[in-house]
């Protein structure tokens, strides 16, 4: 019997199956980040009576659409648990497409705060990690779940489910812009601590995957690539080493 009759065969693994080891080790995307929004430190309006505390001053901002969901992140200078004891308040403002100047009305105003801020519902969080999103054009309010708010000593997050903010919105989530304030009480404009962004909204970002992610899905798709080529170069079934010379 020649040599050749002892070689052992090589068989290569399917392409779903080498793709799904790729994926594996991969790992699930990592958590998606839009470009984080500053604001200046110290900037507290000149009509603001209330007190200077740091939790109460934004210094950061973001909202983007993940999914099913709005993530709202906001960064103070200061511990936001601090400002519990003066009536500390956060407020987010969205502009889902009937947005209007609310801050020159009655009686909140005067003073007159950002004319150019729009909003026509508000997501509101206090610092003890509870929240609500209070639908202005609809006259709906509702509780927002512990679950989906997080602080963290100058930060906090909340993601709000889309079937909330929805209702009587007349733009897509992707057109929706906002601004957020601080505030030590509601219902008077010289209780607004901080504009952010300081006299308008800004835009509600789409989610983009961080590089990590985009990297190993990289290799993922090199890896069946490399799976392709092979299995056209291989010999097929009966082929001599003769026959690829």
């Amino acid at each position: 019997m020649s040599p050749r009759s002892f070689r052992p065969s090589r068989r290569v693994a399917p392409a779903g199956a080498l793709l799904a080891a790729a994926l594996l080790l991969a790992g699930p995307p990592s958590p998606a980040r839009a470009v984080l929004i500053l604001d200046p430190v110290g900037d507290f309006l000149p009509t603001y009576t209330g007190p200077q505390l740091p939790g109460l001053d934004v210094v950061a901002h973001e909202v983007t659409l993940v999914g099913d969901r709005l993530v709202i992140f906001g960064r103070m200078a200061g511990a936001i648990a601090d400002t519990q004891a003066v009536g500390g308040l956060y407020l987010i403002g969205l502009d889902r497409g009937l947005g209007t100047p609310r801050f020159t009305l009655s009686p909140a105003a005067p003073p007159v705060v950002g004319p150019n801020v729009l909003f026509d519902s508000v997501v509101r969080i206090n610092p003890d990690g509870t929240g609500l999103f209070n639908n202005i054009v609809a006259g709906v309010s509702t509780p927002l779940s512990p679950a989906d708010i997080t602080i963290v000593g100058n930060e906090f997050t909340v993601q709000v489910p889309l079937s909330v903010l929805l209702p009587m919105a007349t733009r897509p989530p992707e057109a929706w812009t906002y601004n957020i304030w601080p505030r030590n009480g509601v219902g008077l404009n010289v209780q607004i601590s901080d504009l952010a962004p300081d006299d308008g909204n800004s835009p509600v970002q789409a989610a983009v995957p961080e590089p990590a992610s985009l990297a190993l899905c990289g290799t993922a798709a090199l890896v069946l690539l490399g799976y392709r080529r092979r299995r056209r170069t291989a010999p097929g079934k009966g082929a001599s080493a003769g026959n690829l010379s």
